[in-house]
């Protein structure tokens, strides 16, 4: 068929994700020396397909940020800037010793900064 598989979007959402929080200031190394942050929710919705070996831009923003979670979202985009599929992830913020869900920590607030809409994404 000549299109990316439908499950590989959760992979390009990660890449974008990981690429996001080293902008911000931290790599996902360091973050999880500190805390854990697993994904609790993810969705993605198809607009178009993908073509192998196409590029693709991978914007993503944080959209709501509560007291022990975040939520990111995501838009990518072909060479022709068409979306191609958008979604989301919810994240758990956990203690790594305890594995319990915590408050986001003050050092981690900064980088969880919220916007709305995809005006201020992250082109990663």
């Amino acid at each position: 068929m000549g299109v990316v598989y439908y499950g590989n979007y959760l992979t390009y959402f990660e890449v974008g994700r990981v690429e996001y929080l080293r902008q911000a200031g931290m790599t996902i190394a360091q973050i999880n020396d500190k805390v854990f942050m697993p994904v609790a929710e993810a969705s993605v919705k198809y607009h178009r397909p993908a073509r192998l070996d196409e590029l693709l831009e991978v914007r993503c923003w944080i959209s709501e940020r509560k007291r022990a979670s975040f939520r990111f979202e995501y838009a990518i985009l072909n060479e022709a800037q068409e979306r191609v599929a958008t979604g989301h992830t919810l994240h758990a913020v956990l203690d790594r010793e305890t594995g319990r869900m915590m408050a986001i920590p003050p050092w981690m607030t900064a980088l969880l900064t919220v916007v709305s809409g995809d005006t201020g994404a992250e082109r990663v």
